[in-house]
């Protein structure tokens, strides 16, 4: 009888333990933290430039113009950098540096719309440092 009791214990402790574990379906990749990054119109990031996404800590872009974000965040950027807008831009890319399409934003001095398909968008630091948040 011992020896049926422990056979029983034994199988519904596997059966129970059996949903424990790393199922890869089960894997979530919306929890990953992803990069993007901040470049000017030849490609080069554009570091040290203050964000926060979605109310978290305030961090700056690195060498790379790289800023770290979770899928649906709201980020916002202050850029206070010098560029010509007649002949400069900002983008934003991913790490194969392709232009980021269709990303939706809104800056404090009233410019907004979507990233085109090279992830160009629209921002002014002529007359004032703009704040501009993206919806990633």
């Amino acid at each position: 009888m011992k020896k049926f009791m422990f056979l029983v214990v034994s199988l519904v402790a596997v059966f129970a333990l059996s949903g424990c574990g790393g199922d890869s379906d089960d894997y979530n990749d919306y929890d990953d933290e992803k990069k993007f990054h901040l470049v000017d119109q030849n490609g080069y990031g554009i570091s040290d430039i203050k964000y926060t996404c979605d109310g978290d800590r305030v961090r700056v872009t690195d060498g790379s113009g790289g800023f770290y974000f979770y899928p649906n965040d709201h980020c916002t950027f202050e850029l206070d950098i010098a560029l010509d807008l007649e002949e400069d831009g900002l983008y934003i890319e991913n790490d194969d540096n392709r232009g980021v399409e269709g990303v939706r934003y809104t800056c404090t001095s009233g410019e907004e719309g979507y990233t085109d398909r090279d992830g160009y968008f629209e921002f002014d630091n002529i007359y004032e440092n703009d704040t501009c948040t993206f919806q990633l």
